[in-house]
């Protein structure tokens, strides 16, 4: 089967006055191209300018009957040719359907093939046959050698990158787990990294937490008694006095004489707790809720301290 044409002949060429047009329309549009119009002209502009629209639509209708004149023989030859392709078409669609059944079918069965050859391997924990896999494995042109030599390959990679992880001074375990999730080396890095940083940033809070600490256990001992102050408190007693409070930075001997001139005056005074002594207290009652306080006071030297204080 072939297509036979029957002979015919083509123009060689559209014939028409195309020198004559050109040469006339080029000494027009350089006569325009310097003119320049004045107020008095403008009816004069667009006259002109109607006169070479008109040309140039008579010029553009003419182009597309040629055109479709031309185009007559040629869209009866399309439409048929097009018709034969469709009947072509129907048993070419029904080949090809045969075809890919028969190229999934093999597919498949390489598949199970390249499955059991994985599980030949002895693979690491952690790297799995869907981590290995690649399409390309099923592809005609991809023998059984190389996908066998892929997969030893990718073992000894996984298991050179776990052995690098296990070297890891810190979080070596977190790390070699981000790896086992991505295979990617870098990414496991990263996270260990991370989370060493996380540590020192922790160490460094911490610490600075117990010197804070230990800068209020340590401090210059403060004695706190009774005294006029703007943040006490207002109840006032029926004898006109109220209980406020102040600080003051004393030694041993100047603490015991402010005791004695408030004894001497018969002034009530009481010891005022510091934060450190009411975290001490609302630790305690938290831990201990349920126990006694001569308990509380055994176990913990600290509290034992602020109780004694409060007379308890």
């Amino acid at each position: 089967m072939e297509l036979k044409m029957n002979d015919y002949l083509l123009p060689e060429k559209i014939l028409f006055n195309y020198e004559e047009l050109k040469q006339e329309l080029v000494e027009k549009i350089a006569h325009y191209e310097t003119l320049v119009y004045t107020d008095e002209q403008i009816k004069d502009a667009k006259a002109d300018k109607a006169t070479l629209n008109k040309l140039k639509k008579a010029l553009n209708e003419e182009r597309i009957r040629v055109k479709n004149e031309y185009l007559k023989p040629f869209e009866d030859f399309e439409k048929k040719i097009n018709e034969i392709i469709s009947i072509i078409d129907e048993p070419v669609t029904a080949i090809d359907k045969q075809i890919k059944q028969y190229e999934e079918k093999n597919r498949q069965e390489k598949l199970e093939k390249v499955k059991e050859l994985w599980q030949s391997l002895d693979a690491p924990e952690g790297l799995t046959f869907e981590k290995v896999f690649q399409e390309k494995f099923l592809n005609v042109s991809c023998s059984t050698k190389r996908v066998s030599q892929y997969m030893i390959d990718a073992i000894d990679k996984f298991n050179r990158d776990i052995e690098t992880l296990e070297q890891l001074p810190a979080f070596s375990f977190e790390a070699q787990q981000v790896y086992k999730e991505t295979c990617d080396i870098n990414k496991a890095l990263l996270e260990g990294q991370k989370l060493l940083k996380i540590q020192k940033e922790k160490e460094d809070y911490q610490k600075k937490t117990q010197r804070e600490t230990k800068e209020v256990n340590t401090s210059p001992r403060t004695i706190e008694v009774a005294s006029a102050s703007e943040e006490t408190s207002t109840e006032t007693e029926t004898d006109g006095k109220m209980w406020v409070s102040f600080s003051a930075l004393l030694s041993t001997e100047e603490a015991l004489a402010l005791r004695d001139f408030f004894k001497g005056r018969n002034i009530e005074f009481g010891h005022v707790l510091n934060g450190r002594e009411l975290y001490l207290i609302s630790k305690v009652f938290q831990q201990y809720y349920h126990a006694g306080i001569d308990e509380i006071k055994e176990e913990d030297e600290n509290v034992k301290t602020v109780f004694e204080k409060l007379g308890m």
